[in-house]
């Protein structure tokens, strides 16, 4: 099979599912980062052949991607600011948002002397945690989760980008026994609500590990209340905790703040809505 062969029978599959613009992006993702092939060569050299393992994956890439299943799951890896990371349905897809909430950090971070003790609350592929230790020399890095699957994903993720973190099982609902005196804390903690489903994608939803989205309706705050009980023990004076939110919980998650001593303040993503808090510790 030639290139521009390949490249009509993708759009060809695909057309009924996505529009051409985005069967166009998956084709040359495919091209760039599992085939290790520009996409100007299908212009270039039309004629040049496919191997036959290419051929495979192009024809399982079409069938899982006509199953609605994420690109980024499709082709085992994700982008997350200058980094590539191994991913699969074991943990979320890295999202813009969070990469302003490593942004916020990183301000706030820039002019540290000295090394200061991170803790990544649900660590997921790792992408906060790797992102905040390649860029910020002085952070002692520890990341947390309850799913040792995640937790070897993550781990592959570090090595790959050459980076130490602590990496620890642990269940944050469950944190009355772990110490560990830490000057940050960042979490990005499972926050939406099961009534929100019905507005949800579909390769969200079937693909995605659901236990790293959804919350009770109930009990929205389930995580939140945890990691701010554990701050409120373990976090140094002055220390600071950042969280991304649902930004629908914004006022519920404000009177639970009371209760707690830190000075908070909010910031908006670049959909110009509260998506992260920083807290101080009194």
């Amino acid at each position: 099979m030639t290139l521009a062969e390949g490249r009509n029978m993708f759009h060809g599959q695909l057309s009924n599912h996505f529009q051409s613009r985005e069967i166009d992006f998956y084709f040359k993702s495919i091209l760039r980062k599992k085939f290790n092939r520009e996409p100007t060569q299908v212009a270039l050299d039309p004629k040049a052949v496919f191997k036959k393992e290419e051929v495979e994956f192009l024809s399982t890439a079409i069938r899982k991607l006509s199953s609605q299943q994420p690109i980024q799951y499709v082709l085992g890896q994700a982008d997350f600011r200058n980094l590539s990371l191994w991913v699969n349905e074991k943990v979320l897809i890295p999202r813009p948002e969070t990469e302003e909430l490593v942004d916020w950090i990183l301000e706030d971070s820039k002019n540290l002397k000295s090394s200061s003790e991170l803790l990544d609350m649900g660590t997921g592929s790792g992408c906060i945690a790797i992102a905040l230790a390649k860029e910020q020399p002085n952070f002692r890095v520890a990341a947390l989760d309850i799913d040792a699957d995640s937790l070897k994903i993550a781990l592959h993720n570090a090595v790959k980008h050459q980076v130490q973190i602590e990496f620890i099982q642990q269940n944050i609902l469950t944190m009355n026994l772990f110490k560990k005196a830490v000057d940050i804390i960042v979490s990005n903690p499972p926050y939406v609500l099961s009534k929100e489903k019905k507005g949800m994608q579909k390769n969200v939803l079937d693909y995605e590990p659901h236990q790293a989205l959804f919350v009770p309706d109930n009990d929205p705050l389930v995580f939140y209340r945890a990691i701010l009980e554990f701050a409120q023990l373990n976090l140094r004076p002055q220390g600071f905790l950042y969280f991304e939110i649902n930004p629908l919980m914004i006022y519920q998650l404000n009177d639970l703040i009371k209760r707690f001593k830190f000075h908070h303040c909010e910031r908006m993503d670049i959909f110009g809505k509260v998506r992260m808090l920083r807290l101080q510790k009194k």
